[in-house]
């Protein structure tokens, strides 16, 4: 497990928040992680990120991908720098997919995280990627108007993490694509 350092002043805080619970629930439940790794056993909705080194060309660029390459030539084939954050999507969730704070559009998961056995380097990590997870063709969907994170936070009342995946909830999902729609 990976670690990290913490100055005197944050693990006050940390602890000051903690209320009978560990820092380390404190800073998960910031990043709007689960408050415990446990396998999910059901479908969810994920917001799912785009580092700086991943479509150079913003929003537009990674939109026109969704549709020209995973929908089509890669048929719903998307490819993960590090298995962390997909380990735990099961099935039939629903991906967000967004870029510089803009949500873009969706597509449902088939299947789970397989291994993956090519050749391709990641951007974002500068190895070769970690694994492989398919999406339904047919529910790739990308919006007409992006969504801006601080109209999708205003809408839904919390904030939107852009650094990391974020489950959100199917009453959150349900009022994102309702706003795409419009």
């Amino acid at each position: 497990m990976a670690k990290i350092h913490i100055d005197e002043q944050v693990m006050a805080e940390l602890k000051r928040r903690a209320n009978g619970r560990t820092p380390n629930d404190v800073i998960r439940e910031l990043l709007g992680l689960s408050l415990n790794e446990e396998r999910a056993i059901e479908p969810g909705v994920y917001l799912i990120p785009h580092s700086p080194r991943e479509f150079p060309g913003g929003a537009s660029q990674l939109s026109e991908w969704l549709l020209d390459d995973m929908a089509s030539r890669l048929e719903g084939e998307y490819l993960v720098a590090s298995i962390h954050y997909w380990r735990n999507v099961v099935p039939d969730s629903i991906c967000l997919f967004h870029k510089d704070k803009i949500i873009v559009g969706e597509g449902r998961m088939l299947g789970g995280l397989m291994p993956y056995h090519g050749s391709e380097i990641s951007p974002n990590t500068d190895r070769r990627y970690a694994g492989v997870v398919h999406f339904a063709l047919a529910s790739i969907e990308v919006y007409d108007k992006g969504i801006p994170f601080i109209a999708a936070e205003k809408l839904l009342g919390k904030t939107l993490t852009w650094r990391g995946m974020q489950k959100l909830t199917l009453k959150d999902y349900e009022m994102l694509h309702k706003a795409a729609s419009k």
